[in-house]
């Protein structure tokens, strides 16, 4: 029989970000296992005499991850073993930080050490007074030593295939969202510029396109009480303009995922759906940054396993920031459990009662629902503190309290607004999925494809803002 508590849960909303380690946002935080004085890398981590590099609280809001990090398979191998080589038995001792950053394209040793920077609490508001006032997961690791795809693969699949790489193919997974689908549970996948979920081929079909949604519905589905029972919010992964990049990947500013943060849960904690949501805050991959806790192993999900490069998916990635928000959790509790993003699967089916699992890994994983009090609370806070806004629009949701006019364009494009940044790893792999996808899609009057790859961020911001506007425009 179903505690009442597990009754009352009738929305699930998650906001996954790009790209940050757990120590990096959070472990200055004061609570969990985070940072200290034995938190460093060496420079060399063959050498014993090399000189320390410490954990520290200089991380800046934007322009210190100016050269990404490394986060492909390989990368995190170096990171956590300090070499591209898995030992047997794979034991991290997480030392390779600082040495693999030294080696990446234009950086000196120098600019290595900011791989090391993590943020003091008081710099990010929303996300510590949120971990303070709800649960803090500090064993919540990502579910591939790897890069974005395959993380956000296992957060609706509970696998990649076999692959660990950010490559486009005919991925033909059975989702959350078709045990949500079968059980008559409605979804919505909300959306900023494009959703990287549309790239699972089985979820590009008619009967799900309704619930591919921009990220503005989010705010009037809640308005008006239409919020799905899963609920999964992507951010905006390119800079647009005035609007600018809230993902949180390097080299993004982080202000703008605070004040997406607490967009959210305002507005959720506003609404006739609070008393009966449970939202997480959560991260795909630790994106190069530093974090000290070796990642444990993991059950292969299918018996898939990558040939490029090799990989069993038998081991976690490093931790990840993951916060678990509801009026049903106990304030300022620090959960220790090990999850993986296939937790969030595993607890959709057990709240929601959903027919499953998907895969081994989902079957295994721990679930958020034992946080769940016998009764709600009553203190929890309505209204945020934010750090500073770095502009006047760039953190709001589209639509949802500054409209983009044709005057907007014309005077942002005239003063230089439009972003002249290479292409990150991430973005270019999208770029390459929606010039991938533009080909079975039919002309939109008005709107001009181009068959050629863009190189830098506005042009691939327009690129797959068109295919998005295709797509699930009226």
């Amino acid at each position: 029989m179903p505690v009442p508590s597990l009754i009352k849960i009738k929305h699930i909303v998650v906001l996954m970000f790009e790209n940050r380690s757990f120590d990096h946002m959070c472990g200055w935080f004061g609570c969990g296992d985070g940072l200290g004085p034995g938190a460093f890398n060496l420079e060399d981590p063959s050498d014993a005499g090399s000189p320390a590099v410490p954990a520290n609280r200089d991380a800046a809001y934007v322009g210190d991850l100016t050269i990404e990090p490394g986060h492909a398979f390989l990368d995190v191998n170096e990171q956590l073993f300090a070499n591209v080589v898995e030992p047997d038995p794979p034991i991290a001792t997480n030392s390779g930080f600082v040495w693999n950053y030294a080696r990446r394209p234009g950086n000196t040793l120098a600019g290595a050490h900011r791989v090391m920077n993590a943020f003091d609490r008081a710099k990010l508001p929303v996300l510590s007074t949120l971990a303070s006032e709800f649960v803090l997961c500090d064993r919540w690791f990502a579910s591939v030593p790897g890069q974005t795809w395959p993380n956000r693969f296992f957060t609706h699949a509970a696998t990649s295939g076999g692959f660990a790489d950010n490559q486009f193919r005919d991925y033909q997974f059975h989702t959350i969202y078709h045990l949500l689908d079968r059980e008559h549970r409605d979804w919505a996948i909300y959306f900023h510029d494009f959703p990287h979920a549309y790239t699972i081929a089985s979820m590009r079909t008619p009967k799900f396109a309704p619930h591919f949604r921009f990220a503005k519905q989010f705010f009037l589905d809640l308005k008006h009480g239409r919020l799905p029972a899963y609920s999964f919010i992507e951010p905006r992964y390119f800079d647009f303009l005035r609007w600018k990049a809230n993902d949180l990947h390097p080299p993004h500013d982080v202000r703008l995922g605070e004040h997406l943060i607490a967009d959210v849960y305002e507005a959720l904690h506003s609404s006739s759906a609070w008393d009966s949501s449970l939202f997480v805050v959560l991260f795909d991959e630790h994106g190069g940054l530093y974090d000290h806790v070796p990642p444990p192993a993991a059950i292969n999900p299918d018996g898939k396993t990558s040939s490029n490069p090799p990989f069993r998916f038998d081991r976690l990635g490093p931790r990840v920031p993951a916060v678990v928000i509801s009026p049903w959790v106990q304030k300022g509790f620090v959960d220790s459990t090990v999850f993986d993003h296939t937790s969030l699967i595993a607890s959709a089916r057990e709240l929601f009662q959903l027919r499953g699992p998907l895969t081994e890994r989902d079957r295994a994983a721990a679930t958020i629902t034992h946080l769940l009090q016998a009764g709600p609370r009553t203190d929890t806070p309505g209204v945020l503190k934010r750090p500073p806004e770095p502009t006047a629009d760039a953190f709001h949701a589209d639509g949802a309290k500054a409209a983009m006019t044709a005057e907007h364009v014309a005077a942002d494009l005239a003063t230089g607004t439009a972003s002249s940044a290479p292409l990150s790893e991430f973005q270019r792999s999208l770029v390459e999925a929606a010039h991938s996808l533009q080909a079975s899609q039919p002309r939109r009057a008005g709107v001009v494809s181009r068959a050629r790859l863009v190189d830098n961020e506005h042009e691939g911001a327009v690129y797959v803002r068109e295919l998005a506007a295709r797509l699930f425009e009226p």
